[in-house]
């Protein structure tokens, strides 16, 4: 898995390529998507209010892999914190093991 700006020249889905069915998303640079083998499999959108995920098998690693790339200032570069809003529950477990802080109901990831 790896995470892209969705912005980015080498994130193609909705550019060069067509989005799949029900993972349509904004090419913006407050969007995140992280694709595994090319393929998208969740999403962060708006500096990381949103996350949606589309693969399950996928999310724990996704998240793992989210807040190690953040912490290093790889991802969301301007911000000194990600506070995840909404959220699949099946997640909430992925996001505290990953170093979220449950804050009302909300996860926040600081750097």
């Amino acid at each position: 898995i790896i995470w892209l700006n969705a912005a980015d020249p080498a994130q193609v889905w909705g550019k060069a390529l067509p989005h799949r069915e029900g993972r349509s998303f904004t090419n913006v640079p407050g969007t995140l998507v992280a694709l595994r083998a090319g393929r998208p499999v969740m999403l962060l959108e708006r500096q990381g209010r949103l996350l949606r995920v589309w693969e399950e098998d996928a999310a724990e690693e996704g998240i793992f892999l989210f807040a190690a790339q953040f912490a290093a200032g790889r991802l969301y570069p301007g911000l000194k914190r990600v506070v995840v809003k909404e959220y699949p529950e099946s997640c909430r477990g992925a996001l505290q093991a990953a170093g979220f802080l449950r804050e009302m109901q909300d996860y926040v990831l600081y750097r």
